[in-house]
């Protein structure tokens, strides 16, 4: 009689773990091969987020083409509506009226499994094989339900969506052509963890050290005066790619640096001219939108004028202006201690404070001033009675 495993599951991603396990099942019971039919929409995983049907397909796929032994349905993505193990056991009995099915499953599943959906009926149908470590805690032995001891390995796809989000390595985790096929359609990451990786292969490590650090410092100050969920994902991304631009604007020439500027509608005057790096932060916003697809106009205003300021700043651009400031993985002095008390007091003053600063400081070194800030630091104190 032919004997076929049945190995369902999300595989979001599939993993070594699976498939250890699957080859296993087969070796011991001489199975002739293991199917894997990843869910289509699991019941019992409503409230959670999965990858598209056709990436969690296309991984199975990759994984298993390796194993003559293993094949991969797509019955139940191609099913319409929930899945219910019952109906995919009930569909590949009638593709397969004389073999004998071997539903695959772990302990954490068999313990409820008396819960699933006519769970007699899939007994009628199949044997359930329940994997374990060796010495775990097993059931009874019947006709249609018994146990097998495999060398279980301490993977899951949880921990693989959580060091891709990282940006964590994923490597022996899972077959090098899933983590490929991960890594080419960017799975598992949100724009923090994308962006974080661009970075971290762009930036020199002190620039991507200080760039985590004015995001972590801007969400910290966001939080302290009140911001909402939405103002702290503008100021996460603001801080995190405020400097996005720096070191393309440090090897570039003036006239490349003008003409990136100049597709945002930040025309360059002389200022710029001797050191192009200075307008790092106008560039930023541009490549922010072309290369990190950035549109919210509130996170573009904060990149364009964490260097120099600009007048009637809003809450986020003040945010960002400061923890650039202020982020502690910046040289320590007793003014940059002084303006982080103020920023946690008063944002207005502690902006006012840094603006006076920066520009003596410009003036004693004999460079010069960018208007912009004198403009800004002028507009904060009519706005605060200082003039």
């Amino acid at each position: 009689m032919h004997k076929i495993g049945i190995m369902g599951g999300t595989f979001d991603p599939i993993h070594n773990g699976h498939l250890r396990a699957a080859e296993e099942v087969r070796e011991a019971l001489y199975l002739d091969r293991v199917i894997f039919i990843p869910a289509g929409q699991p019941v019992l995983k409503l409230d959670k987020k999965l990858s598209s049907a056709q990436d969690r397909l296309n991984m199975c796929l990759l994984a298993t083409a390796g194993n003559p032994h293993f094949s991969v349905s797509d019955l139940e993505i191609q099913r319409a509506g929930l899945t219910y193990t019952v109906d995919t056991i009930l569909e590949l009995r009638g593709l397969y009226p004389n073999a004998q099915l071997y539903f695959i499953v772990g302990t954490d599943a068999a313990e409820t499994f008396h819960k699933w959906r006519d769970a007699d009926k899939i007994l009628e149908n199949c044997c359930l094989v329940v994997v374990s470590r060796p010495g775990e805690n097993k059931g009874e032995h019947s006709r249609n339900y018994q146990y097998l001891d495999i060398c279980q390995m301490d993977i899951s796809s949880t921990k693989i969506r959580e060091a891709v989000a990282k940006g964590c390595s994923i490597s022996y985790l899972l077959p090098e052509a899933a983590a490929q096929y991960i890594s080419k359609h960017e799975l598992y990451r949100d724009e923090i963890s994308r962006f974080t990786a661009i970075l971290a292969a762009e930036l020199s490590r002190p620039r991507y050290q200080h760039s985590m650090s004015v995001m972590e410092e801007a969400v910290a100050l966001g939080k302290h005066h009140g911001a909402d969920a939405d103002t702290l994902k503008k100021l996460e991304i603001a801080g995190l790619l405020h400097d996005c631009a720096k070191n393309w604007s440090e090897e570039m020439p003036y006239s490349q640096v003008a003409e990136i500027c100049a597709r945002g509608g930040y025309v360059l005057d002389g200022f710029f001219a001797k050191t192009p790096a200075l307008a790092h932060g106008y560039m930023g916003a541009v490549l922010a939108q072309e290369k990190y697809g950035i549109t919210d106009p509130e996170i573009i205003s904060a990149i364009a004028n964490h260097t120099f300021a600009d007048q009637n700043m809003s809450f986020i651009d003040k945010i960002i202006y400061l923890s650039d400031f202020i982020e502690p993985t910046r040289a320590p002095s007793e003014d940059r201690e002084a303006a982080r008390q103020l920023a946690y007091k008063d944002i207005d003053k502690a902006l006012l404070f840094v603006l006076e600063l920066t520009i003596r400081r410009n003036l004693e070194r004999g460079r010069n001033v960018y208007q912009k800030s004198i403009q800004a630091k002028e507009f904060l104190e009519e706005q605060n009675g200082k003039r």
